[in-house]
């Protein structure tokens, strides 16, 4: 199996920086977690949150702790050091080889999308709540065998609501939809064609910071075993 990531974002018009932080980190047993947060509000002090969520994240992740203590611990020190007074949300997809596993845990409004190999969509979006602002949050924990080929979009609720202001309002159905018509396609053309999907929504305005994600498993084709990324990160 191989895995193939890639991550397009942009920020609320006018607005600089962005609320939302992600970033990819290699697991210390193997495999790779992407940790996505959208800190409240917006600006500076949203983005000042969601670097704390998403470094505090990856600390974890690299001191070998699994993603429902990690979402866990890292719901703590935001509750601990903003004193319960401001919230963001999280989300970890994790390909774990050291157990086979393909992890996803929600702290978040919006959902995982996933695309089985056979087409058939599934919707990981059952109810959990923002970290930091009550004192016993839990994770939506779901596990899938890291053998079957499938594709999953992750996404901040800039995505999610593109469109409302002008009346012509994202649903979950136009998503799975947008993700079946993408897929076959690199990570890449997956994840900047859910955010360009967004932005014109907004009329090319974003209305909220927005972040796309694909994470795709899919079989070998390189037997080479050289791993790679890539940036592209305009100043």
């Amino acid at each position: 199996m191989q895995l193939e990531l890639a991550v397009s974002k942009i920020d609320k018009y006018g607005v600089s920086p962005g609320g939302d932080t992600v970033e990819v980190t290699e697991r210390p047993n193997g495999g790779v977690s992407l940790v996505l947060s959208d800190g409240q509000g917006s600006g500076a002090p949203a983005k000042a949150i969601s670097s704390f969520v998403v470094s505090k994240a990856i600390s974890l992740i690299a001191d070998g702790a699994r993603d429902g203590a990690v979402a866990r611990a890292v719901h703590d020190a935001l509750y601990a050091r903003r004193r319960a007074q401001v919230s963001a949300t999280l989300t970890i997809i994790s390909a774990d080889t050291d157990h086979d596993q393909l992890v996803v845990s929600r702290n978040s409004n919006c959902p995982v999308i996933v695309l089985e190999e056979s087409g058939r969509i599934e919707l990981l979006g059952q109810e959990t709540f923002p970290i930091g602002t009550q004192r016993m949050i839990r994770p939506h924990i779901v596990q899938m065998p890291l053998k079957e080929p499938r594709m999953l979009l992750t996404f901040s609720d800039g995505i999610l609501v593109a469109g409302r202001a002008g009346g012509n309002p994202v649903t979950i159905d136009d998503l799975g939809g947008l993700a079946a018509g993408l897929r076959g396609q690199p990570a890449s053309v997956i994840s900047r064609g859910l955010l360009n999907w967004a932005v014109e929504r907004d009329q090319g305005r974003p209305g909220d910071d927005m972040t796309a994600a694909a994470f795709i498993v899919s079989r070998r084709g390189d037997e080479t075993g050289i791993r790679e990324m890539s940036m592209r990160y305009p100043l």
